[in-house]
């Protein structure tokens, strides 16, 4: 009888190893458990996201279009624009009203007005310590006046998709209207990401400022985020970057991106309490990564078929096309899925911040979740290349492909292609008017005039050959 009886128990042994190997190698789809958006379990944020960053696949939502205080992790979009209109080492002046405009209690770097420090010195103290004095002098050498920052702020919050969002402020200094959601904070991540200098600033655990009046001995700063942080119950090696953020109208929030296997995730928490924000972010993470695969969309999309959609819809014209993506296609999909399921829509009314040459938006789903978007951009080649006909009669084949031009245009001024050309025209206007505005807003607080920081450009741009 105990012979009968080890050998049963040894077959179901046997037989729970063969199944729990089956399960490991089919990532889930043997039970049906890894082809569906699950989730990871009971997550304790009032509001949450897992956002693919390479395909802004949302893999996990809660409440993800809620607008609340975001406190500090409102810096990481005033660096953004920080990395994206300045060099790391041009001065940035403390003002009277940088270093006395802020809430009581807030993070300081110990700033005097007259200070100056590096755009460099002042990211790490930005992202490191949080230093509130520090984004308002961010602000106001980057825009202007804090006012023009947020104006700023809000305008690239557009152009990234954030629907959600309105800033007021570089700190994230309690304001009834300044407000984000879990999802327009995943996207500025997704920004981020591609940007080396932050990912660069992110990887240090510590930084010394230079020597101030107030600390004579330079301040030293510790990264805040605990799971960049070495030695501590929350350290996690796949996670790159993020901020932290509280106020006791925000509670706690959570900004992190992690990278694992070739995928990117950004992971945000908001409305949280401290720690469970770092367990709910591990929770999240675990998920993202262990559920999901990011696959290659050639059986998906067929840019010549696209093409053929496009010319049949009259959203392009026939000949000398040249289409792309603003982004390397992928979609993310759970393991075990039937990509056979997998579909695909196109998308005409743009707005006005898609690139300048969308012509339309892909996008891909799967069980009605989107697992991947991405622009259409049409590069259109000139009609005839002048490179590819002989010499001897270039002068000629100049002179008709200019006739053919004006042709062209003078068709497009009393046709209905006329409509298509000034909208194309308008966003380039649009565009050029966003940037010199934002320009203007900095040279009216420093009281310079265009045409003097012209000169004053040309000037520089002298030195600096001189320097080569």
């Amino acid at each position: 009888m105990n012979s009968v009886r080890k050998t049963y128990f040894s077959y179901l042994k046997r037989l729970a190893f063969v199944i729990a190997v089956l399960a490991f190698l089919l990532k889930g789809s043997f039970f049906g458990f890894g082809a569906s958006w699950g989730g990871p379990g009971d997550i304790n944020a009032g509001t949450a996201i897992v956002m693919d960053a390479d395909t802004g696949a949302i893999l996990y939502g809660k409440n993800i279009h809620e607008k609340c205080y975001p406190a500090s992790i409102t810096k990481l979009m005033t660096a953004l624009l920080v990395l994206e209109n300045c060099s790391q080492d041009e001065m940035v002046t403390f003002s009277e009203r940088a270093v006395t405009d802020l809430e009581y209690g807030a993070v300081t770097a110990y700033m005097s007005a007259g200070d100056q420090l590096s755009v460099k010195d002042c990211l790490y103290a930005l992202l490191l310590y949080s230093a509130n004095d520090v984004a308002n002098a961010l602000a106001e050498h980057v825009g202007g006046s804090i006012e023009g920052f947020a104006e700023m702020m809000n305008e690239r919050a557009r152009e990234l998709g954030c629907a959600d969002t309105s800033f007021k402020n570089p700190s994230g200094l309690t304001d009834s209207t300044h407000l984000t959601s879990v999802y327009d904070m995943a996207l500025i991540a997704n920004a981020l990401f591609d940007m080396p200098a932050f990912l660069e600033i992110e990887t240090a655990d510590s930084y010394r400022l230079p020597a101030t009046e107030k600390v004579p001995s330079g301040l030293l700063m510790r990264i805040g985020h605990r799971m960049l942080r070495d030695g501590n119950q929350y350290s996690d090696s796949r996670v790159v970057g993020g901020k932290t953020g509280f106020t006791s109208a925000s509670g706690n929030t959570l900004v992190t991106m992690a990278e694992s296997g070739g995928r990117r995730l950004s992971i945000v928490c908001m409305q949280d309490t401290n720690p469970q924000h770092y367990l709910d972010t591990r929770a999240m993470m675990d998920y993202g990564f262990s559920s999901f695969e990011n696959i290659d969309t050639s059986e998906f999309i067929n840019l010549d078929v696209i093409e053929q959609r496009l010319l049949s819809d009259t959203v392009i014209k026939e000949g000398n096309n040249k289409l792309s993506t603003d982004r390397e296609l992928k979609v993310t999909l759970p393991y075990g899925a039937d990509r056979s399921l997998v579909t695909t829509d196109l998308e005409y009314n743009l707005s006005g911040y898609a690139p300048e040459d969308a012509v339309a938006k892909l996008t891909l789903s799967y069980e009605d979740h989107t697992c991947g978007s991405y622009y259409i951009l049409n590069d259109r080649e000139p009609i005839i290349s002048i490179e590819a006909v002989p010499p001897a009669t270039r002068v000629a084949v100049g002179v008709s492909v200019a006739a053919i031009a004006a042709g062209i245009a003078a068709f497009m001024m009393f046709s209905g292609g006329a409509v298509y050309h000034k909208h194309r025209v308008d966003e380039e206007r649009d565009r050029k008017r966003r940037a010199r505005r934002r320009r203007r807003y900095r040279l009216e607080s420093m009281g310079i005039s265009e045409e003097e920081f012209e000169r004053e450009l040309e000037l520089y741009k002298k030195r600096h050959d001189r320097k080569k």
